[in-house]
């Protein structure tokens, strides 16, 4: 789970000018696991991307991810 942590945090890192105030939390029910992020505030258009394509992909590529681990994951972007 911390690989999967920790590659969510690189890739919403990478698209915000503000790292430092990038927060995720996670929480695990079964094999399934919820990551909620929380960037500063007017840069939550830059995660979601015009018309959800860009957290759609974030979103596919930590599914993708997740199976490698046995993991269903599901992420949440919390404004």
């Amino acid at each position: 789970m911390e690989k999967l942590e920790d590659l969510l945090s690189y890739i919403i890192k990478e698209l915000v000018e503000k790292k430092d105030q990038v927060k995720i939390e996670h929480d695990t029910a079964d094999d399934t696991i919820t990551f909620r992020v929380n960037v500063a505030k007017g840069e939550m258009g830059k995660i979601i991307g015009k018309n959800g394509l860009t957290a759609n992909t974030i979103r596919g590529v930590m599914q993708a991810a997740g199976i490698k681990e046995k993991h269903n994951v599901n992420v949440e972007f919390m404004d």
